[in-house]
């Protein structure tokens, strides 16, 4: 055991950079990634698949060890993303801004504050655990960086998070799956774009049924709302929220529908989809570990002298302790709801407000996701690997309404 990792606890992080190809078929394939970006390629180490496409058999990609560590690499690096920044940040420390920013700028009466407080329920408490304990004693103990650099990188990530890249239209179409377009053969297996379009569209329905009930006299009585303006002030304010991406102003129902939208939707799918399946794609270490556990290669000669043992010196085989918390962090995180606790429970509980409008938008808004339901299961079905793992997460019987873990 003694030659597969040092015994000193030095953990290695990355910067990995990968080229995907995504052809007609479906079929993603990476084409080359860069093990730790460094300023440029000139001075990164950079490797190329010797498999142009995911039907070459020509190669055994089994033995290809240079290959497979370039693969873990860019694991490290996505697992450090995810969780530090499209996790943390994006969902949980986003919809916290937005919860404090109510309750100091929203009178509890105002329709936006009731169309939101549903989807807070114990989100500042679990955020406060992860504050004190998880990121601090757990997530900083696992990446490869000093806990001064993860808190920067969190830092950055929640200051420049620019609200409107992240509706799903803008968000899909920067990221090269433009909606219309997802139905070709070439995004069937693309099934979080194929799912969230539709889910964020039936969220809008509802809140924009809800505010034409509460905003009779259209834009200029939402540009004329103080309270409005004051949280987009507060989500602004750098001694507030201080996210400097969110709107300076909403003079629209549109604008407004797509403001609420937006924080339903962090609460609820986004952070379903981010959230419950870390256990999937994370709890078997050597697919995904936190961090390497020897030093990087620094030129490609090097890398491509890489064997078997050299892979196996970079995973946490000795750091048991840190094995044990990579299983079983994303284990722990990643169970389910209750019923009671689902977007559609939300619906069901809506329909029978006493308010006419919620009322009327919640019997939609269940209708719409009991469809939805049935549009997703086949949606899943189309994908390649649905005989092994149909795509779930978004079922509105499974989507948490809140951050509840």
């Amino acid at each position: 055991m003694d030659t597969l990792s040092s015994t000193d606890g030095t953990r290695f992080g990355c910067a990995s950079v990968v080229l995907f190809h995504l052809p007609n078929d479906g079929k993603l394939h990476p084409l080359a990634i860069v093990l730790d970006y460094k300023s440029s390629m000139d001075v990164s180490v950079t490797i190329f698949n010797r498999r142009l496409s995911s039907a070459d058999t020509s190669i055994d990609e089994y033995n290809d060890w240079p290959w497979r560590y370039a693969k873990t690499c860019a694991q490290v690096s996505d697992w450090v993303r995810h969780e530090a920044t499209v996790h943390l940040v994006y969902t949980h420390f986003v919809e916290e801004s937005i919860i404090v920013a109510a309750h100091r700028k929203l009178p509890p009466r105002h329709v936006v504050f009731k169309l939101l407080e549903p989807h807070w329920k114990v989100t500042l408490s679990v955020n406060a655990l992860g504050r004190s304990v998880l990121v601090p004693d757990v997530i900083a103990n696992l990446v490869g960086m000093t806990p001064e650099q993860l808190y920067a990188f969190i830092n950055d990530a929640y200051t420049n998070f620019n609200w409107s890249d992240f509706y799903i239209s803008n968000d899909l179409a920067r990221r090269g799956f433009p909606i219309i377009d997802l139905d070709k053969p070439k995004y069937h297996n693309c099934m979080y774009a194929r799912q969230i379009s539709p889910m964020w569209d039936t969220i809008r329905k509802y809140v924009s049924s809800v505010l034409a009930a509460y905003y009779p006299a259209g834009d200029l009585q939402v540009a004329a709302d103080n309270d409005i303006a004051n949280f987009c002030a507060e989500m602004r304010f750098s001694a507030g929220a201080g996210i400097s991406g969110f709107p300076s102003a909403i003079k629209t129902v549109d604008e407004l529908a797509d403001m609420v939208t937006m924080c339903i939707h962090i609460a609820s799918p986004q952070h379903s989809a981010v959230n419950y399946l870390q256990q999937y794609y994370q709890v078997f270490v050597p697919n995904k570990p936190s961090a390497l556990y020897a030093p990087l290669p620094q030129t490609l000669q090097d890398l491509q002298r890489f064997t078997e043992s050299d892979l196996l010196k970079a995973l946490p085989i000795l750091a048991q302790r840190d094995w044990l918390l990579m299983a079983e962090v994303p284990y722990l995180l990643s169970f389910a709801a209750t019923e009671d606790q689902s977007l559609l429970t939300y619906a069901e509980t809506a329909e029978k407000s006493k308010h006419v409008a919620f009322a009327t938008a919640g019997k939609a808004l269940k209708e719409d996701l009991l469809r939805l339901s049935k549009e997703f299961t086949e949606l899943s079905s189309q994908m390649d690997s649905n005989s092994e793992n149909a795509y779930n997460v978004l079922q509105p019987t499974s989507t948490a309404n809140s951050i509840v873990i």
